[in-house]
């Protein structure tokens, strides 16, 4: 009876390590498919030719099998960032809820959105900086009013 027990947990146990295994995958493969059709991806990749000009500021002279390494190294970045994402995204959507994101991406008006997210989030960066710069200001001349701050 008890090999017959110590058996079944085992058995359970690797079926439901087996299952969670594809589940992940299968999270993984539709969390990527999700950033590239909500072109989030390429937002993100974006990042590198700029983190690249400020090192080759940085290190002018460098060989390039150096440059080789770095865009190696930032194209293992990108698969690293999105293996930590997935844990953050599973709490709080699920695979049937990624399929969803996917299918409103890949409609006409989802494109559209994903085309110009990058556009629009460039145009509203300075406007964003220059009301939190002129809130803060107000804020710290009104703390300062009524001695909050130190001089």
């Amino acid at each position: 009876m008890k090999k017959l027990v110590f058996s079944f947990v085992l058995l359970f146990t690797l079926s439901v390590t087996s299952w969670s295994q594809t589940t992940d995958k299968a999270y993984e493969a539709a969390m990527i498919k999700m950033l590239e059709v909500s072109k989030s991806m390429d937002a993100m990749k974006q990042m590198a030719p700029q983190i690249i000009a400020l090192v080759k500021q940085q290190a002018p002279d460098a060989p390039q099998e150096f440059w080789e390494s770095l865009e190696t190294a930032m194209l293992a970045m990108y698969d690293q960032m999105i293996k930590a994402f997935i844990p953050i995204y599973q709490k709080h959507l699920t695979l049937a809820d990624i399929q969803g994101i996917i299918q409103f991406y890949e409609t006409p008006i989802g494109q559209k959105l994903a085309s110009t997210n990058v556009v629009i989030a460039t145009e509203s960066m300075p406007i964003a900086q220059k009301i939190a710069m002129e809130t803060m200001q107000a804020l710290i001349k009104d703390a300062s009013e009524k001695g909050y701050m130190k001089k």
